[in-house]
């Protein structure tokens, strides 16, 4: 998060907005300095933080005096909240209007004593509202800018971001001013704004907007440059499949070494040939002019994408985003299946519109003339059809009874996109959905692989702090993964659900089926070498263990679609640490009984009972079952083992309302569930079946990143910030306070040489003994009235007698099968004589009866025994004297 934000570092990278401004401009807006400041970000309801705020920025040449100026909601009536109180407001400074108290709000976000803020404010906005500024007190004349919107009503005209939590901002300049909620997005953390996470965990940029022209510097001169039109009309245009550029700046700017490409990723863009208006080859866009240039990649009319890029990448590759646009069928030319008249996909107007479809084109010119007939599109739906396809999650459902009841969420509630949308679309999966596993890699914090269930893995990076595809060896749109020996994409597609990374660097994945045999079961463990060059990985090793879950059938697709759903790598060393117990042989796992299994056991995520099925794999594909671990949850999709907490991690989806279970060694030696967590408030109860912890090494204040992955994609819904994107990003705590794990361990060995203090417990020759007083050198065992004392104890807790011991009156123990408790202090005298300090405990042979009469046992007045068969009762204090039936004078009376 950035501290102490200053007026200084409000100039931000961004598209220039003379053209953007001048279309924008509400028509009451009545003076040339008031239409320079603009709402530039809010949030209407705060989830961690102290209060909701309003973001004005002053966009224009001069400073502006806030006397006079104000504030309301939907109210819309002028003075009801001063502005006066911020003063000037300077060439691209930002003011916030807030209901938090000044000192908290800075706090809270990191912003220093350079940013105005206007505290205090108790005028609340709504989901329904709206945002009016005036810079004086006429509702009409001086209303300087305005923002409605509604992301309650489904029937609602003015749509919008739900801010709550997460800041509303603009998507491009054109947004600025427009009144239309329609062009704002949601903040995610690491943004084009800088956005970062306020200390109690919301998202948001306050006190600085990237839209900001500080002192008249427009920002980098390619930021002026925009995609201004598009056509995939082939041969009806001026080039096959055309692209204009306009230049919105006022100076030349070089588009010489430019690379562009189509709905593909950046690795696969190439380097253009653009020519002026006239037909002129030229590297250079004129200020306020344009250029054109035919696609590098086909454009197809069914609907597609172009993305142009700056060539700061390694070695002239695509780097820096400078524009984009996507389309749909029939949107930028003919189109068979959608054929509404459109030639071309056009800003309208010229660098700072939004795209409409117009059936003129204009290449190498204004836009203006084709943008008075715009046309509507047949297909159009309240949001733009995607080139993914989101699919809707399952009924969400409750956890069974024989799961742990979950608690909150340990760490922040907020949630952020961690991926660029539709980014995970592929030749065998196109709509981008399935991305089922993930997992990071133990030697790099940095990357992260990912797998879909379309026969895919995926290498990840950190850019812009979203994870793309890394470009290196071949990862660039993925790679396509097969069962071993074949590379036939017809028939050999393992349907990969989980992966995990092994002590040998290669990734472990999980198969449930063939997706050319979708109703046949083929739970399968296959080994790939991350390392291999191309665009293909052929599994090295197979492990088959379809016949291990012989309830899984074969014809029945439902069962084939709930075999292995994750797989994780559990070290030897932290199993063989606490005692984990081998329930193949009840006994204490022992690696070596398995000499071919490498150096850890594979826990296997089944979805079908929610179970870990723990294996040790051999180097000649042969397996071992060591154990089965149940997750309590009936249902899991991905399973991780976490060397920060030492523990296995597991995740249900929606099933289960999105819950995960932690586990680890209990003190017998199983693996069962220790915690179980909610998910976090910001996250979507969507189908999630991936999981991954970032190492501890990553822990930054406190906490660290984790990662889901929706595999279908479809975030809040049709039209949500949220739809199209698979990986959600959050922060857990790094310390959980999980407390110790495992089999108790025995004291150290005895050592000849040190010094031992009173209490002080070691272990020798198979048993523990306690020091009673210091003692240096003497060999415990030797002495039954030395410095040592023999600790034994039964497996119900009860203390054994050893001669060394001490014990003090009311003690018990148990010697020989019998019990006795202590009458007095006593050492070395064995439990089961008559007079001596000991008094044998005899449990009635039936509950609630009277036990038999013992001759090592002391009995007061009033106690009941039985003896040969009949029933006493002791008259006074007695002890080894047996009862009589006709003792006349003794201590106990025949009562039955």
């Amino acid at each position: 998060m950035p501290l102490h934000i200053s007026r200084s570092l409000a100039t931000l990278a961004a598209a220039a907005l003379a053209g953007a401004l001048a279309v924008a401009l509400p028509a009451a807006a009545h003076a040339e300095t008031a239409a320079a400041v603009r709402i530039t970000e809010w949030m209407y309801n705060p989830v961690s933080s102290s209060g909701e705020y309003i973001e004005i920025t002053n966009l224009g040449a001069t400073p502006v005096d806030l006397a006079g100026w104000s504030f309301d909601d939907d109210s819309a009536a002028p003075g009801t909240v001063p502005l006066g109180g911020l003063g000037i407001l300077a060439v691209g400074e930002s003011a916030i209007i807030t209901e938090s108290a000044d000192a908290v709000f800075r706090s809270e976000w990191g912003l220093d004593a350079s940013v105005k803020i206007l505290a205090g404010n108790t005028v609340n906005l709504g989901r329904a509202d709206e945002i009016n500024i005036f810079d004086g007190p006429d509702a009409v004349a001086d209303l300087v800018d305005r923002l409605a919107y509604d992301d309650q009503s489904a029937i609602a005209t003015v749509r919008g971001p739900r801010t709550q939590g997460v800041a509303g901002i603009p998507k491009t300049g054109a947004a600025l001013g427009a009144n239309d909620a329609s062009q704002w997005q949601l903040s995610v953390v690491g943004d084009a704004e800088g956005s970062w996470a306020s200390t109690p965990g919301d998202i948001g940029s306050p006190g600085r907007s990237r839209f900001a022209d500080e002192g008249g510097s427009g920002g980098p001169a390619w930021a002026s440059i925009r995609i201004n039109e598009v056509s995939s009309d082939n041969g009806s245009t001026p080039v096959g499949d055309a692209i204009e550029l306009h230049n919105t700046g006022a100076a030349d700017v070089s588009i010489d070494g430019w690379l562009q490409t189509d709905s593909g990723a950046a690795s696969g863009a190439t380097t253009f040939s653009a020519r002026l208006p006239d037909g002129t080859a030229t590297t250079v866009v004129p200020a306020h002019g344009y250029v054109y240039f035919a696609s590098t990649k086909g454009l197809g009319s069914g609907g597609d994408a172009v993305k142009l890029y700056l060539p700061d990448g390694a070695n002239g590759t695509a780097g820096t985003l400078v524009d984009s646009v996507e389309y749909t069928a029939g949107e930028a030319g003919s189109d068979e299946g959608n054929d509404f008249g459109a030639g071309a996909f056009a800003r309208c107007p010229d660098g700072t519109g939004g795209f409409v479809s117009v059936s003129g084109k204009s290449f190498g010119a204004s836009n203006a003339l084709p943008c008075q007939t715009p046309l509507t599109n047949p297909a159009d739906v309240p949001t733009p059809t995607l080139p993914c396809q989101p699919e809707a999650p399952d009924a969400a459902a409750a956890l069974p009874g024989t799961a742990l009841p979950p608690t909150a969420w340990p760490g922040s509630p907020a949630v952020t996109i961690a991926d660029a949308q539709c980014a995970w679309t592929t030749s065998t999966g196109p709509e981008g959905r399935d991305v089922s596993g993930l997992v990071f890699d133990p030697s790099d914090a940095n990357v992260m692989y990912a797998v879909k269930n379309k026969s895919w893995v995926f290498r990840l990076v950190k850019q812009g702090g979203l994870w793309v595809p890394d470009t290196s060896n071949g990862w660039g749109a993925g790679k396509q993964i097969f069962f071993p020996g074949s590379t036939d994409s017809a028939t050999n597609q393992p349907d990969t659900e989980g992966l995990t990374i092994g002590p040998d660097g290669a990734l472990y994945v999980t198969t449930e089926r063939n997706n050319q045999a979708n109703d046949i079961p083929l739970n399968s463990i296959l080994r790939f070498d991350p390392g291999q060059s191309g665009t293909q990985l052929v599994a090295t090793d197979e492990w088959n263990l379809t016949a291990e879950f012989p309830e899984l059938h074969a014809g029945n697709r439902t069962e084939a679609n709930l075999g292995f759903e994750g797989v994780t790598f559990v070290p030897d060393a932290y199993l063989t640490a606490n005692g984990f117990v081998d329930q193949s042989t009840g006994t204490t796992y022992a690696p070596g009984a398995y000499p071919s299994h490498g150096t850890g056991l594979y826990f296997a995520a089944l979805e079908n009972d929610g179970r870990l099925y723990a294996y040790a794999l051999d180097s000649d594909h042969a397996f071992h079952r060591v154990a089965v671990v149940d997750t309590g949850m009936g249902h899991v999709m991905d399973v991780q083992f976490d060397a920060g907490t030492q523990r296995i991690w597991a995740l249900c989806d929606n099933t289960c309302g999105v819950t995960t279970t932690v586990l680890k060694v209990s003190s017998t030696g199983t693996i069962v569930p220790e915690a179980a967590y909610s998910r976090p408030a910001g996250l979507p109860v969507n189908n999630l079946e991936g999981f991954a912890l970032a190492p501890d090494s990553t822990c930054v204040d406190g906490t660290r990143e984790v990662l889901w992955s929706d595999d279908g994609i479809y975030g809040d819904g049709p039209g949500s910030a949220t739809e199209g994107h698979a990986l959600y990003s959050g922060r857990i705590d790094c310390d959980l306070g999980l407390g110790d794990q495992g089999v108790p361990k025995g004291p150290d060995a005895w050592d000849r040489t040190k010094v031992y203090d009173t209490g002080d417990r070691v272990s020798f020759g198979g048993k523990v003994f306690e020091a009673l007083w210091w003692t240096s050198g003497e060999t415990p065992g030797t002495s039954s009235s030395g410095a040592w004392a023999e600790i034994a104890t039964a497996a119900d807790g009860t203390a054994i007698w050893t001669s060394s011991r001490i014990f003090t009156t009311g003690d018990t123990v148990v010697h020989q099968g019998r019990t006795f408790t202590a009458l007095w202090w006593t050492r070395g005298q064995t439990p089961g004589g008559v007079g001596g300090p000991w008094s044998e405990i005899v449990a009635p042979t039936i509950p609630g009866g009277i036990p038999a009469w013992s001759a090592a046992t002391v009995y007061n007045g009033g106690e009941k025994v039985t003896y040969q068969g009949r029933t006493y009762q002791a008259q006074w204090y007695s002890a080894g004297s047996a009862p009589s039936p006709t003792a006349q004078y003794g201590p106990w009376k025949l009562i039955g």
